[in-house]
């Protein structure tokens, strides 16, 4: 019973953090896109390395501590299968292989890491202030303000891995 109710409140706090991401996307609906959102394509990152080995940088976006990149799937380039993160500390970042896809997401990637939850909001006319929001296994979390987005002309589809 235990377990049950601890995957049904992981499963709520999951669905009430992307409920939350959607509404504050349509509280901004009717603004420009954040001034200070700088936004261009993935080419900027030529001589990056941080996704070698898989299908390339699909996504990539800066917080003010964090430097997030999407790799893509090394069989379809495509897709968005890898997440990586860069603390600017200069402590070590999180690497996480996505399990599923899933195409209805369409304005996030997000992925798990356990109990942890990462989701990666896509700037668009909907989410004119995209953030990065962690979800910790107690049901707490954060968000930190995305600066900077690149985005590949590739990209299909956000993921899930659960």
């Amino acid at each position: 019973m235990r377990l049950i109710k601890s995957i049904f409140q992981k499963t709520v706090a999951t669905l009430l953090l992307g409920l939350s991401l959607a509404i504050c996307a349509e509280l901004n609906g009717d603004k420009a896109i954040a001034e200070n959102l700088k936004t261009g394509l993935t080419d900027e990152l030529a001589n990056d390395k941080t996704c070698d080995g898989t299908g390339g940088i699909l996504a990539y976006a800066e917080t003010k501590d964090y430097s997030l990149y999407i790799c893509a799937d090394t069989k379809d380039i495509s897709q968005p299968r890898y997440y990586r993160s860069v603390n600017r500390n200069g402590t070590k970042g999180v690497k996480l292989t996505a399990k599923t896809y899933n195409p209805n997401q369409g304005n996030y990637f997000e992925f798990h890491n356990g109990d942890y939850v990462y989701m990666l909001q896509i700037p668009s006319e909907t989410i004119k202030n995209p953030v990065l929001a962690v979800e910790f296994p107690d049901g707490s979390g954060y968000e930190q303000k995305i600066t900077r987005f690149l985005m590949n002309g590739e990209a299909r589809s956000p993921i899930s891995n659960k």
